[in-house]
């Protein structure tokens, strides 16, 4: 990695080097000619350690890069999922305080998703008539498909 650090900061040195030069010529048949040179020498800079093969760390450093993709890619499919899971959760925990609002109940909801991120269980707290229960029970089963069994109730 320290031969490609010394590569690039080399060509950078000899393109300010040649825009230095380049700067103090008067315009003119003089400038065209240091211009010309400049540019030969840039040329030789950037290709004669390339035609020499005295990059050796280039070819690591870039046998490295489809691994770093390839983890990049995972971290942000994870993200991804991640925030798509809290968005379902918490829109379907609103969903079903929404439904409780509308049979005047006052409840708390956790959601949890399983990881397609569908909705598969869920807690209510809070003090309900059994109709309003049962009335949620039917709505979380049937408009959200969280069955009975993972429907769980304190309170």
């Amino acid at each position: 990695m320290e031969a490609l650090r010394q590569y690039i900061l080399s060509v950078v040195t000899a393109a300010m080097l040649c825009g230095i030069v380049t700067g103090l010529f008067p315009s003119g048949a003089g400038k065209q000619v240091v211009r010309l040179i400049c540019g030969l020498f840039l040329a030789y800079t950037v290709l004669a350690p390339i035609s020499r093969g005295e990059l050796p760390d280039l070819t690591d450093f870039s046998l490295g890069i489809p691994e770093e993709a390839a983890q990049a890619a995972a971290v942000g499919e994870n993200l991804a999922r991640d925030s798509m899971a809290e968005i379902i959760k918490s829109e379907t925990e609103a969903y079903i305080l929404d439904k409780a609002r509308s049979l005047q109940a006052e409840v708390t909801v956790e959601v949890s998703v399983n990881e397609e991120n569908v909705p598969d269980s869920v807690t209510v707290s809070g003090a309900v008539s059994p109709y309003v229960r049962r009335q949620l029970q039917r709505i979380i089963e049937s408009d959200l498909g969280i069955a009975k069994e993972n429907q769980k109730w304190t309170g």
